[in-house]
């Protein structure tokens, strides 16, 4: 009897201390992944922080150049009206082209609209790379100015990404909530739009990726100017040496 008892207690004993050392084990995975959530959620915040303060410079930066801008117009309208006056038409017809490359002008003409709907993409959203290229065919296939959702496209345009926004310009033109993107371009309708549907199979490998695109050929297309500025720091004009 004593022997049946003794024989329980041991038994007792090796369950109890099984139980203990589960619940050990347990609480140390437990008290782990909170160290490691509490650890994410750290790094998360410290992230949307960073993300917020240079969104909050960008828009600072993009508020200076706004006033540069202004004031570099009022003064290129001023040299454009005494051009005018003095020399003729001849300058003004130079002045107003020089201002279509560069972007300063709005324009109008015929074109075509590229729709780009993304809410339906599962593997691979559009990204940067694929903006790009589409403007690389636009531009090759003999657009004459380009515009990514009320963007001008220039030479100094860049195309990058900030956390989960695409900027063009310093500006956002897309995040994870807006996810439809509209490309205009002036040009020849039927060249643009057929170059673009054959060039690399860009357009099939998008529908491939469930990306909703639309070309549309239309008569008149509306594109902004450039709202940037010009700053050349080290470029200089070449001085020919007689």
């Amino acid at each position: 009897m004593k022997m049946s008892v003794k024989m329980k207690w041991k038994r007792w004993q090796v369950a109890a201390t099984i139980v203990a050392l589960t619940l050990g084990i347990l609480l140390t995975t437990q008290f782990n992944t909170a160290t490691q959530l509490a650890q994410g959620r750290t790094e998360l915040i410290e992230r949307q922080k960073a993300l917020e303060e240079l969104l909050e410079k960008g828009e600072s930066e993009r508020m200076e150049l706004e006033e540069e801008i202004s004031r570099l117009k009022a003064e290129v309208e001023k040299y454009e009206a005494v051009a005018k006056g003095y020399v003729g038409t001849g300058i003004s017809t130079e002045i107003d082209r020089l201002r279509i490359l560069t972007g300063y002008a709005s324009v109008e003409g015929a074109g075509i609209r590229v729709t780009l709907d993304t809410k339906q993409a599962t593997l691979f959203p559009l990204d940067i790379i694929d903006l790009m290229e589409l403007v690389n065919i636009l531009r090759y296939a003999g657009a004459e100015a380009i515009a990514v959702n009320g963007q001008r496209i220039i030479a100094n345009s860049e195309i990058y990404v900030s956390g989960k926004n695409i900027l063009i310009n310093k500006t956002p033109i897309s995040s994870d909530r807006d996810q439809i993107y509209v490309i205009d371009a002036i040009g020849p309708p039927d060249q643009l739009s057929d170059v673009l549907q054959v060039t690399d199979g860009l357009v099939n490998s998008l529908k491939e990726r469930k990306i909703d695109i639309r070309i549309a050929k239309q008569n008149t297309v509306e594109i902004p100017a450039y709202a940037g500025s010009f700053r050349f720091r080290y470029a200089k004009p070449l001085t020919q040496t007689p």
